[in-house]
């Protein structure tokens, strides 16, 4: 099964000052090394449309008051989510125990007119075995724009 680890979050500013970039430091772990996808990985379930064409699952959420909500993006009404799909990580073809890092690089004004105070990620991942790894957070990461 994999594993996925937070550890921290750098925020990078723009010329006026405001955030601009938020690149998340996240380790993993996977004993039998099959996390990550090649671009013929394209049968279902890691199809355009399936629940497995991303494999890293990144959840946005707003802090509003004491509670943290997912947002709509204005423009199509789906949910604001960052999912990515990381290539393969072991490219021989036997199983061997696989650990890194990688950044993961978030813009801090994801669409125009959003502008959050304080905001939360939720990460996991997901091996070609559809195993998923618990879910991790960023905690709160207060953004000044």
């Amino acid at each position: 099964m994999p594993e996925l680890e937070f550890n921290h979050v750098n925020l990078y500013k723009n010329k006026q000052g405001a955030d601009s970039m938020l690149v998340f430091n996240l380790s993993y772990s996977d004993g039998n090394g099959d996390i990550g996808l090649s671009e013929s990985d394209s049968l279902p379930p890691f199809n355009f449309g399936g629940g497995y064409f991303y494999n890293l699952f990144v959840t946005y959420f707003v802090k509003k008051g004491n509670v943290y909500r997912k947002i709509l993006n204005p423009s199509t009404n789906d949910t604001i989510d960052f999912n990515q799909r990381i290539p393969r990580l072991n490219l021989s073809k036997k199983d061997k125990k696989i650990e890194g890092t990688f950044d993961l690089r978030i813009p801090a004004s994801p669409y125009p007119g959003i502008k959050p105070d304080t905001v939360r990620f939720e990460f996991r991942i997901a091996d070609r075995s559809l195993n998923t790894s618990p879910l991790v957070s960023s905690g709160d990461v207060i953004l000044k724009h």
